[in-house]
Parts: structure tokens; C-alpha cells; sequence
């Protein structure tokens, strides 16, 4: 592939990265709007109480070996079809073990509903089994067109279907549906699309071979998932399912802008850089403007999202959700750090170093539960300040250990960053003065709309005048 073909491919494959994630987040959240209107917090906070047997369970599936076929270079059909068979076969048992182990996550949390739940649910990891391949050689391949196309249409016709059962009645079952249809018409299409099918072939070297580099990324995926679900099971268990709908709501509404861009991006470039993964003065020039691009978009966001969190959920989602407010508010703060923590752990994965990945979130997973059952003395507000507070020293640790594998260290990500940090911060201080000073006393619309033209004004006005690199690389990617 020459220079000029490679520098094509990333620009198609951007383009269709950006409008994969950004129809899916505005479906998404559009689709959250409704349902959040039509259900009650209790009904948001049950399927949370769950979400974390599943995610274990899709973590174990994987294995890692999704990750494996996209590091290899040039994976035949041997290699596809023995990960096709291996995530299968897994698929079936791990479905059969959460089919038994249903009742004890009901009598834990005690919902006798949980039971039905985790069982029809659980349907997922069957029916995604049968996509990982095809899905996986569509991103080796950058088909992000493709996968537009695919997806799309699948999340639509999944919403509807979603919103027709809230608004007939059917309560959190209507959430359930929506990612069961989801996957299921997702399958078929990936099916189409891929031009793939597995041939009847296994081979041990190669199920071996990916399963050394996957399964420590895949023991990393399963602690991370229990940790990072740790504080939806302590809620659920010590608190109500009630406060722990107010939690989901915040968490996922914070996760929206940061999970956007990061995953866009990621999306076309890890495939890319995994080739480069000598290459370290390219590594780190990339990776230096990558963090420089997303922080400097996602920060500014976060903050205004804090700033008119309450008229922003009073108009959005009604009265009954907002308190849910200071959850949304304290978690940005930890959303402003995710970019940079996974950019880090992605260095790592790209110089082969899983190892040092698995360490760095072992780290992590231990202040996580250190941290939660010593901050649940002082209830929900203590769980969320450790939150903050681990997130932010983890996101440092990382930074200096896997910044080191390319001479990125943490000094010189600080030096990169913090201008954005201390830019957000002025403005972020202005806008709120003000609007405590003029705006409180209009309508939700109206304060929403003026703050927002102030302080995106006012944010890419001093961006301009102290001429930020992050700016300046991102218009010249608009100029190119």
C-alpha cells in the first residue's frame, strides 16, 4: 500500500468512524431521551444491577483473540475460523453458566425479577459469538462504509421497538429488547456485508498463538469489567435500585462525549499503528496530536455539560431525574481523564506490552475496590469523590509508565495538556459566574442555548488568540 493510498484509506476510514459513532450517539441518546421520559428510574436501575454479569461474560467470550487477529498480519482463513469455533462453543457455556447462576443474582440483590432478566439477556452472548469474526475483519480492513450501513439501520429499527414496548407498557423489558433486536439484526447483516463464512477448520498452533497474546488482554477486560461495575453492584446491593437509575443515567450521559471521539478515532487508527509499533518517533507524534485533538474537543464539552447540568435534565429528561444532577456533575470530572487513560493503555497494546497493561489495571482495580467499600461509610457522594480521585491518580500512573515505551512520558503529556485543562477551567469559572449573575432566572431553552454560544465563543476565541497546537492541528487537518 503506498504513502499516498495509506493517507486515503484514514481519511475515508475517519469520515465513516465519525458518522458510525456519531449516528449511533445521537440515535442513542435521542433514544435515551424517550425512554427515560416513558420508564422510571427503578426500571433504568434493574438493568444495571445485571450489566455486569453480562460484561463478564462478553469479556470471557472474546478472549482477547478479536484483538490478536487484528495485531496479526495477514490472518488466513485457519485463523478466522478456529477464533469463529473457539467464541462459540465458549458462547454456549457461558450461557449455561449465567442460566444457573440466575436465582443467586436475584436472592443477592433481592429482585425475583433479576431472574428472568439475566436469563432472556444473556441470549446476547450467543447470538454476538456469531459476529466477532465478521465484525473484526471489517475493522482490520477499515470497511467503516460497511459497517455504517450495518449499523445504522440495525440501531433504528432496535429503538422503535424499544420505545413501542415502553410506551405500551412493558417496562424494563422494553430495554432488554432493544439490545437483543440490536444484536439480532446486526447478525444477519454482518453475515451479508462480511462475504465471510467459517469453514469447518481448527487449528490448535493458531488457537495457541492468539490465545498467548489474548488471553492477558482478556484477563485485563474481566477485572476492569467487574471493577469499573463495582460501583453499580455496591449501589444496587447497599443503596436502591431507584439511586442506582439516577447513577446509570449519569454515568452513561457522561460517557457520551469522551466515548465518542475516543472510540472514532481509535477505531481507524489502532489498526493502523499497529503496523508502526517500531516506529516510536511515529508513534509518539501520533499519539501526541491524537491526545492533544480529543482532549481539547471532549474537555470544553464536559465542562459546559457541568455548568447547565440542571436545566439540561430538567428539559431533556423532566423533574423526576434530576437528582440525578450532582452524579452527572462529579462523574464529568472523571470523564475529562478517559481519553488520556485509554490513549495510554493503547500504547502498551500496540508495543505488545499486555503484560504491562494487565499490571497498570490491576493497580487500578485495587484502589477501585479499596476505595468503594472505604468511601460507602459516607454514602453515594463519598463512592463518587474515591471515584474521582482514583481515575485521575490512575490516568497519571499510566501516563508515565506506558508514555516511557515511547518517550511520551508524563511530564511531556503535561506539557501537551495542561494549557487545554487551564483554558477550560478560565472559561469554565466565567460562564458559571455569569450565569449565576444573569442567566438562572430564564427558562431551561433559552439558558441553555445562550450559555452555549458563550462559551464555545469564548473557548475558541482564547484558543485562537494564545494559539493553541491543538487548534492549530486541528485546522489544518480542516485546511487539508
Amino acid at each position: 500500500m503506498t504513502i499516498e493510498t495509506k493517507k486515503n484509506t484514514v481519511k475515508s476510514g475517519m469520515l465513516w468512524s465519525f458518522m458510525i459513532q456519531g449516528g449511533t450517539q445521537i440515535i442513542n441518546f435521542v433514544v435515551t431521551i424517550i425512554l427515560a421520559r416513558l420508564l422510571l428510574p427503578e426500571q433504568f436501575g434493574l438493568l444495571g444491577m445485571i450489566a455486569v454479569f453480562i460484561a463478564i461474560s462478553r469479556g470471557l467470550l472474546d478472549g482477547g483473540l478479536a484483538s490478536s487477529l487484528i495485531r496479526t498480519k495477514d490472518p488466513n482463513n485457519e485463523d478466522y475460523s478456529t477464533v469463529f469455533f473457539v467464541n462459540l462453543g465458549s458462547s454456549i457455556v457461558l450461557y449455561v453458566i449465567l442460566f444457573f447462576v440466575a436465582p443467586y443474582i436475584s436472592m443477592f440483590y433481592k429482585h425475583e425479577i433479576l431472574i428472568s432478566l439475566v436469563r432472556v439477556l444473556g441470549l446476547l452472548l450467543i447470538v454476538n459469538a456469531f459476529t466477532l469474526v465478521q465484525s473484526t475483519k471489517l475493522n482490520k480492513s477499515l470497511q467503516f462504509k460497511t459497517q455504517f450501513k450495518l449499523q445504522i439501520p440495525s440501531l433504528i429499527i432496535s429503538a422503535s421497538l424499544s420505545i413501542w414496548m415502553a410506551y405500551n407498557g412493558y417496562g424494563v423489558w422494553s430495554l432488554v429488547a432493544k439490545d437483543l433486536a440490536y444484536a439480532a439484526i446486526a447478525t444477519v447483516q454482518l453475515w451479508w456485508y462480511a462475504k465471510w463464512t467459517p469453514s469447518f477448520l481448527f487449528n490448535k498452533e493458531k488457537f495457541i498463538y492468539h490465545l498467548n497474546f489474548g488471553y492477558k488482554l482478556s484477563i485485563t477486560a474481566i477485572i476492569n469489567t467487574i471493577f469499573e461495575n463495582l460501583y453499580y453492584i455496591v449501589i444496587g446491593k447497599y443503596f436502591s435500585a431507584v439511586q442506582l437509575g439516577y447513577f446509570t443515567r449519569a454515568r452513561s450521559l457522561e460517557q457520551l462525549p469522551s466515548g465518542f471521539f475516543y472510540n472514532a478515532f481509535n477505531r481507524v487508527f489502532y489498526p493502523l499503528l499497529a503496523n508502526l509499533g517500531g516506529n516510536d518517533a511515529q508513534l509518539k507524534n501520533t499519539y501526541s496530536k491524537l491526545m492533544q485533538i480529543v482532549v481539547f474537543v471532549v474537555t470544553p464539552i464536559l465542562v459546559y455539560l457541568g455548568i447547565i447540568a440542571t436545566p439540561f435534565f430538567r428539559w431533556l429528561l423532566t423533574d423526576k431525574w434530576l437528582p440525578a444532577v450532582p452524579y452527572f456533575q462529579l462523574l464529568l470530572i472523571s470523564g475529562i481523564f478517559y481519553p488520556v487513560h485509554q490513549y495510554n493503555l493503547n500504547i502498551c497494546n500496540l508495543k505488545g506490552r499486555s503484560d504491562m497493561v494487565l499490571k497498570l489495571s490491576l493497580l487500578h482495580n485495587v484502589l477501585l475496590f479499596l476505595g468503594a467499600f472505604t468511601a460507602i461509610w459516607f454514602g453515594i457522594f463519598g463512592l463518587l469523590y474515591s471515584l474521582i480521585i482514583i481515575n485521575i491518580f490512575i490516568t497519571g500512573v499510566n501516563s508515565y509508565y506506558s508514555g516511557k515505551l515511547i518517550g511520551f512520558g508524563l511530564s511531556k503529556q503535561l506539557i501537551d495538556l495542561m494549557p487545554i485543562f487551564v483554558l477550560n477551567a478560565i472559561v469554565g469559572v466565567t460562564v458559571y459566574t455569569m450565569q449565576i449573575i444573569w442567566f438562572i432566572k430564564m427558562s431551561d431553552k433559552w439558558n441553555l442555548l445562550i450559555n452555549l454560544l458563550l462559551f464555545f465563543l469564548l473557548y475558541g476565541s482564547l484558543a485562537f488568540l494564545f494559539q493553541m497546537r491543538a487548534l492549530n492541528n486541528i485546522l489544518k487537518q480542516i485546511l487539508k
